[in-house]
């Protein structure tokens, strides 16, 4: 049996492991909704000690937490098929992508994938989700443009990008900055990410700090079309969906406090589901 990759417990490293807890918690509770069935196999191979979130399962607090995980990463799976529908042979790029693998339940066997994430995350991710032909993980800072040329883009297939809970981290002139430098190198591609505005990421720093994580960014957008329309020309089209009601309906098992709380979200643009075509 090969050895387990140790994750170190009150380090960034265990940032990776609370969403993906998180998402086979809803794998095992909710099987006809939530199909990450990588969850579970990734957890197998990391030496790290569970029980604190184990203890944590009755809350709900870890409840909600969990299910706002997985709608999130189904509603990107929804975008990811959508494009590749008419791309089938398209490059999946997941952004900041931890251990997360939102691409593989829309694989269609034809699209290939590329993974983006800081150098000691690639580092753990290739010893449990190692580099295939049709699948590279790229080392590098979202902010160091560098990785755009090291991603294998094929005009001709076609690409779409993902990101789940990362430009939360982000300045918005960085933000700016990236996506303008993807419109001008992938076009016709599609980028689809959670965004929020200064309600919800308010909201959402409260949260992670709670958790032990120092975050002083602001990344927010108050009105998403109107804002990300400006940033630049090449953005063909801008849609901000509602993260709950226009992928997955709160089914009546997820509880009264959180079909309350996503209603609640959703009307007051607190968890979006932006997306970008690139001209």
């Amino acid at each position: 049996m090969s050895q387990k990759v140790k994750i170190e417990k009150d380090t960034v490293q265990e940032t990776l492991v609370m969403p993906l807890y998180g998402k086979a918690w809803c794998v095992k509770n909710y099987p006809d909704l939530f199909h990450d069935m990588d969850c579970q196999k990734i957890m197998e191979q990391l030496d790290y000690d569970f029980s604190t979130m184990r203890a944590q399962e009755g809350s709900i607090r870890m409840k909600i937490a969990s299910l706002a995980a997985s709608v999130r990463q189904y509603a990107l799976v929804q975008e990811i098929r959508t494009y590749l529908k008419d791309h089938p042979k398209a490059l999946v790029v997941n952004l900041g992508c931890g251990l997360d693998t939102a691409g593989h339940q829309a694989d269609n066997g034809e699209c290939r994938f590329a993974n983006v994430d800081f150098p000691n995350v690639i580092e753990i991710r290739e010893q449990v989700l190692a580099s295939t032909e049709r699948e590279k993980n790229i080392a590098s800072d979202l902010n160091d443009h560098a990785w755009i040329d090291q991603v294998d883009f094929r005009k001709e297939d076609g690409i779409v990008l993902i990101a789940s809970g990362v430009f939360l981290y982000f300045r918005k002139e960085d933000v700016k900055r990236l996506f303008i430098a993807m419109a001008e190198r992938f076009s016709g591609g599609k980028l689809a990410f959670d965004g929020q505005n200064t309600r919800g990421m308010k909201v959402d720093l409260k949260a992670i700090r709670a958790s032990g994580i120092d975050v002083s960014t602001n990344f927010a957008l108050d009105d998403p079309v109107m804002e990300l329309k400006s940033w630049s020309d090449r953005f063909a089209s801008v849609k901000s969906n509602r993260m709950f009601q226009d992928y997955m309906k709160p089914d009546k098992r997820f509880g009264l406090l959180y079909r309350l709380m996503t209603k609640f979200s959703d009307a007051n643009g607190m968890s979006q589901l932006d997306v970008i075509e690139f001209a």
